[in-house]
């Protein structure tokens, strides 16, 4: 049992488009240097959880506290000092395409801090280097595989040294090996960078290898929160089902 504060709670969210909700009462609590991932069939409110954890939606009820912030009621300038302490890994990279991988990995260093460019550049090697592509600092995404490319965007989405990292579906479109690879890259760097990891995936294998926490969300409510080994042994008939598929 946890005695820690969490770093991330959600209490009563009701959250949706349109006035239809999709997450219906969700309450989760997340913690400090663990992995957790949030999962479940399609359309069962995954991504919109991790979109009203980050703040790009906003709840049509309950409260969310990121950090000692609160997410919900936060104003422009308090929320964009907090987005220097999240890293965000969007679904397919959400790269720029017409300025190399180094420029798209700097922009929120420039965004974010006053270094000077040389600091930058330094940083941006550094980032580079640490998911394995530092020698194509040069290189267009365009150049780049899937897998690649996917490596760029996570390079940028820690630029700043985040505490908090989310990613969504990261192994998504890439072939068993390359996923493999991604996902031993982002425990490796949670233990280098003392991160906190929210995933949201379907991936069996992704879930089996970088999990300690399971979410699991089923129609818009949380039927399952607790520790992988727990979900893999749960009588839960959609858990059982999800995982035996």
């Amino acid at each position: 049992m946890h005695m820690a504060k969490p770093i991330i709670t959600a209490k009563n969210l009701f959250a949706g488009y349109n006035e239809e909700n999709i997450l219906d009462d969700v309450s989760i609590d997340i913690f400090e240097n663990e992995i957790t991932v949030i999962l479940g069939v399609s359309g069962c409110g995954k991504t919109t959880l991790l979109k009203n954890l980050i703040g790009l939606m906003k709840p049509s009820s309950g409260s969310i506290e990121v950090l000692d912030h609160d997410i919900v009621y936060i104003d422009e300038g308090e929320y964009n000092q907090l987005m220097r302490r999240i890293g965000v890994l969007f679904q397919g990279g959400a790269l720029l395409n017409s300025i190399p991988i180094s420029h798209n990995v700097a922009i929120p260093l420039e965004q974010h801090t006053d270094l000077p460019d040389y600091i930058i550049d330094e940083i941006v090697r550094l980032k580079l280097s640490l998911v394995g592509l530092g020698h194509a600092y040069d290189y267009l995404p365009a150049h780049l595989s899937g897998g690649m490319r996917k490596r760029a965007a996570l390079a940028r989405a820690i630029a700043l040294d985040p505490a908090v990292l989310f990613a969504d579906e990261p192994t998504a479109g890439l072939d068993p090996v390359t996923a493999s690879s991604l996902d031993n890259l982002l425990l490796s760097l949670r233990e280098q960078l003392g991160m906190t990891l929210i995933i949201v995936t379907h991936e069996l294998s992704s879930i089996r290898r970088v999990a300690d926490k399971i979410i699991y969300l089923d129609k818009g409510k949380v039927l399952f929160s607790g520790k992988l080994d727990e979900a893999l042994e749960s009588d839960i008939p959609e858990l059982q089902k999800f995982f035996t598929v």
